[in-house]
């Protein structure tokens, strides 16, 4: 730190003073600034990792719309298709096995 500077009385002077305190002021925004800038280093890597986390919960959030998609409205209409194909066919089957040989009226 600079010394004050003093008038001939041994007072601090006060205009020097002023300039001195703002250049001091000056010089501690720069030090403020240039750690901002430090932290927004620190604050561009934790950004990557919130980045990460959040694209992670939205594709899971993802997957899971995706599972109740198949489980909701999926699976039961191809189920009730496969179902009626099949139930036509034993049912074909039964009658043909069943009635072989007999008209069927």
């Amino acid at each position: 730190m600079a010394k004050l500077p003093t008038a001939a009385d041994g007072y601090i002077a006060a205009e020097a003073a002023e300039q001195l305190v703002d250049h001091e002021r000056a010089w501690d925004i720069d030090d403020e600034i240039q750690s901002i800038d430090g932290d927004s280093e620190l604050s561009d890597d934790s950004t990557s990792s919130d980045l990460t986390r959040d694209l992670q919960r939205e594709w899971d959030e993802n997957m899971e719309q995706g599972r109740q998609l198949f489980a909701l409205v999926i699976f039961p209409f191809v189920g009730r298709f496969l179902g009626k194909k099949f139930s036509y066919w034993i049912w074909g089957r039964y009658l043909t096995h069943h009635f072989k040989g007999k008209a069927l009226a």
